[in-house]
């Protein structure tokens, strides 16, 4: 999750002078608390992480709600009041936009429904959280931020706020509205392309927006179901895209996308989710011992999303101690990610396709002219209506506490509106243009009901077997994860978790009904476009529509290679083909996951593991090398082309501009530099963090760091300059300049014409040519001058006053430091000098460079990316990646396990606890899991 939120810079001076004057002592010695049942013990670490010892369960959770609220209270309080809708009463008139949207789409609806509905063990866990938080918020004053928002009261914390925050995380990982931008840009495609006379489908679908990933690497090789070749040419009959919905969808997404909650859901669901985890078994590991590493990909803000934990509870229900160790949400009452005393378990994200937005028939109250129902089939269904109302926190007026209503009218966000059969889901956009034909978009997603993923966290928390383990992911219903799972008895296993719907086109026709369910659908009933009704009903299920059964889902136990590796790719291999759509279930219809999944990281990690195996036996310290890998994939498979067009270019006559190209001495030395180079990502100066530097006293870079870097720079470049000679480029010169297309899917395409040019020779399945060089005499001098002329714009680019703040205008390669590009703030809601650098000693690289310098890139493991078409000094910056590193390995004799969070425990700035951990997350340390009492 990423929350890029920031107050004005009248209340960052006022908070600033606040915080200074306040600053805390040391943490304080262990303290003792009265709980539900007892006393409880918190004891700081070294770290300032909490040690919890309870003598029951609930009152370990009790004291997780207190030192949440003791360090993170600010943190917590925002998280519940964004997905809440209700960020302006906290923030002002600047979030009001962003609660219309989000109280739209309902979280907290959802949130109120579960807990009404949750079975009583669930419940006290959750009351017994909030009691923690509500404890200390009776005992200590307001955390110094609510001093500069004129704040001094919030509301007691409820069991509703902490299903709010899991919803939000879940929403974050598994909510898109990509079907919207999908459908505007393919209806200008499928226009566009009628009007010029090529294949605008084609190039929509095999040149540009692809579902095929770059590297083909699965988690469990050979588990694919066959595939249906007389669907393969599921293309042919799609539907033109109505224009009315098509241009409705385009205003909603330019609403929609101001608003910061919801900035990834309209980017492409490889682009937006990461994580990596990899398993090795015991007969492959050092010790004999099953190996667990895992590091989730989160926005890298401060306080970090996560918070350490170590609860010790020695009795509890089932009277057997629960010791467990690992990282919580603030807000939540588990640890969501961590180590008992038999098993460890860590996760990536799925992104299994479980939202629609749909075209609906709007039926206006003939009185009131105002949206009643919709049209379903000939039946008119009504709509739910919700009123509304906004509070808006007056900062700057002097005034405490002082929240005035928004007024909002009813057709701007005042009033609600709900399709019952969408799940519950809204309204999101109108057009009543003409009130003979209202159109109206709605959205279903697996999330807008009541839900039980916290029992699944619970039961983790005490399982002590892989069946324990299994049998509680029944429960975790929405945010769709990859599970991975090693225990102190030897196994390894992945499970793929959550509730996906089955669609009635894909399950009973076996194919879709006009657009696929990737793109806007009809809702009308025209077509088969509905989530089929539940007539099935799995264990524990939540949503009353089919899903897919659990023994279809992605899983493998114990696999003979002896590992199993994920970083958010496909895990099977449905959409290796580029058609996610022509696999058959077991008993009928087609296995839909996704539209498309990520693929480098996955790619390099299995490089790496079966390096690993080649070599002997696997350590841990080999895991925590390989999660500190920053080497570019892309570049490996890419930077061959550059060097044989350049050998063509000096060994082949007969094209003027090729051969001038090769007889460039600047191209001459750039290209020696790639030649030679590794493919890794060094940052190249004295102030960069780079794997295993010591933090406390960075090193000088060495010669062949030097080297490194600056080839790093160059390709890095070149990559931008390619992508927008090769897409970016064709399609403008075609009049599709103006349709977005994510760095991904333009990565994708323009890497596909380089490795499938003996097939392709320069030209799209559209008939689109894609290496536009007049008077080239042949496809192949036209591609090579293509990419020689990429990496002559780069050396011209990286002289240019764009680049100016980093290379000053130098044509001298050596100068090209990677560092000075790749960089990273910390930034905290405030902003400014809460932000790292400075907070905690950091400096920026320049003044003019923002940030810390760190290794890494583009698809690296220890994730670091930028967008692919980067071509300015700041664009190559970096602002999510591992929100914790995780490397346990399973003993008989216990588990050893390390990990380590970007920043720390505190959320207030002035505490030695606010980013006492970054200088070792920046250089890929670790500090010790502590589980035994």
């Amino acid at each position: 999750m990423h929350f890029p939120l920031r107050l004005s810079s009248p209340v960052r001076l006022v908070v600033l002078a606040v915080l200074i004057l306040a600053a805390p002592a040391l943490a304080a010695p262990p303290v003792r608390i009265h709980a539900l049942h007892g006393d409880v013990r918190i004891v700081r670490d070294a770290e300032g992480i909490p040690h919890i010892y309870a003598s029951h369960d609930l009152d370990a959770v009790y004291a997780l709600g207190w030192v949440h609220a003791q360090d993170r209270l600010f943190q917590m309080d925002l998280f519940r009041r964004l997905f809440s809708g209700r960020a302006a009463e906290l923030l002002g008139p600047a979030m009001l936009s962003s609660d219309v949207e989000l109280r739209t789409l309902g979280l907290r609806r959802a949130a109120e429904e579960t807990v009404a509905t949750a079975p009583p063990d669930s419940l006290a866990w959750l009351r017994a959280y909030a009691a923690g938080v509500n404890a200390w918020l009776a005992s200590r004053p307001l955390p110094l931020e609510y001093g500069a928002l004129e704040l001094t009261r919030i509301p007691a914390w409820d069991p509703v706020d902490s299903i709010v925050i899991g919803k939000a995380l879940a929403f974050q990982l598994s909510f898109d509205l990509e079907d919207i931008s999908r459908t505007v840009a393919l209806a200008t495609y499928q226009a566009v392309g009628t009007l010029a006379g090529f294949d605008g489908e084609a190039l929509f679908f095999e040149d540009i927006f692809r579902s095929a990933p770059f590297d083909k690497t699965v988690s469990i090789p050979g588990a694919l179901p066959g595939a249906d070749a007389a669907r393969a040419g599921r293309r042919s009959s799609l539907p033109s895209v109505d224009r009315k919905a098509a241009e409705l969808a385009r205003r909603y997404q330019e609403r929609a996308q101001g608003i910061a909650a919801l900035e990834t859901a309209f980017q492409r669901s490889e682009a937006r989710t990461g994580s990596n985890w990899w398993m090795i078994s015991g007969r492959l590991s050092e010790t004999g011992a099953p190996m667990l590493a895992n590091d989730p990909h989160l926005g890298l803000d401060l306080p970090p999303i996560f918070y350490e934990a170590h609860l010790l509870s020695f009795t509890g229900t089932r009277q057997r101690p629960m010791i467990v160790n690992g990282v919580s949400f603030a807000g939540t009452p588990t640890i969501v990610l961590g180590c008992n005393l038999h098993i460890c378990w860590g996760a990536t994200t799925n992104p299994m396709d479980v939202t629609d937005i749909y075209q609906e028939e709007i039926v206006l109250d003939p009185a009131t002219g105002f949206p009643a129902a919709t049209r379903f089939r000939g039946q008119v269904e009504p709509l739910v209506a919700i009123p509304q109302s906004f509070r808006v926190n007056q900062i700057g007026d002097g005034s405490q506490n002082n929240l005035e209503d928004a007024e909002v009218a009813p057709d701007e966000g005042g009033v609600t509106l709900i399709v019952p059969r969408r799940n519950r889901g809204p309204i999101l956009a109108l057009d009543a243009s003409d009130p003979t034909h209202v159109v109206g978009l709605s959205v279903q997603y697996t999330g807008f009901r009541a839900t039980r993923e916290l029992d699944t966290f619970r039961l983790f928390m005490r399982a002590t077997n892989l069946q324990q383990f299994k049998a509680a992911l029944r429960f975790f219903d929405v945010g769709s994860q990859n599970w991975a799972y090693v225990d102190r008895a030897g196994n390894i296993a992945y499970f793929t978790s959550a509730e996906m719907p089955l669609r009635e086109d894909l399950q009973e026709l076996g194919r879709p009904d006009g657009l696929p369910p990737y793109f806007l659908r009809d809702g009308t009933g025209a077509l088969r476009n509905e989530w089929l009704p539940v007539s099935h009903p799995q264990p524990g299920q939540a949503i009353p529509y089919e899903i897919l059964p659990f023994a279809e889902m992605p899983q493998v136990v114990n696999p003979a290679s002896g590992y199993i590796l994920n970083a958010n790719n496909d895990p099977i291999g449905t959409t290796n083909d580029n058609n996610p759509l022509n696999q058959l279930r077991p008993g009928g219809g087609l296995l839909y996951l996704s539209p498309g999944y990520a693929d480098l990281r996955s790619g390099r990690i299995r490089q790496m593991i079966e390096a690993a195996k080649a070599d002997g036996e696997i350590s841990a310290d080999d895991l925590k090398v390989m999660q500190a890998d920053n080497k570019l994939l892309d570049a490996e498979r890419l930077v061959p082309h550059i060097l044989g067009a350049y050998l063509r270019a000096t060994h082949t006559g007969g094209f003027a501009e090729l051969s001038a190209l090769g007889a460039d001495p600047r191209i001459q030395e750039a290209v020696n530099r790639l030649a030679g180079w590794n493919f890794t990502t060094p940052t190249g100066i004295p102030q960069g963090y780079d794997p295993f530097d010591d933090p406390e006293h960075l090193p000088a870079p060495s010669a062949g760091e030097i080297a490194t870097s600056v080839a790093a720079t160059i390709y890095s470049v070149w990559r931008g300059q390619m992508i927008e000679a090769v897409i970016d480029d064709t399609l403008a010169g075609i009049g599709l300049g103006d349709v977005q297309v994510g760095g991904t899917e333009a990565f994708r395409a323009m890497a596909r014409q380089l490795e499938e040019f003996d097939q392709l020779h320069g030209v799209g399945s559209s008939g689109v040519p894609f290496f536009n060089v007049p008077g080239a005499p042949s496809p192949e001098a036209a591609r090579d001058t293509v990419i020689l002329r990429a990496l002559r714009d780069t050396l011209d680019l990286l002289a240019s006053d764009e680049f100016a703040p980093a290379f000053d205008h130098s044509t001298d390669q050596d100068d090209y430091r990677w560092g000075k590009l790749h960089r990273i703030v910390f930034e905290h809601p405030l902003g400014g000098p809460f932000n790292a650098p400075p907070a905690g000693g950091f400096q920026h690289v320049e003044p003019d460079l923002p940030g810390v310098a760190k290794a890494g890139g583009f698809g690296v493991v220890d994730a670091s990316g930028h967008d692919p078409r980067a071509d300015s000094v700041n664009e190559f910056m970096f602002g999510s990646g591992p929100a914790r590193r995780f490397v346990g390995v399973m003993k008989r004799s216990g588990v050893e396990a390390y990990q380590i969070i970007p920043g720390g425990e505190k959320g207030a700035p002035t505490s030695p606890f606010y980013v006492n951990q970054l200088g070792r997350w920046l250089t890929n340390h670790y500090h010790l899991l502590q589980l035994r009492p």
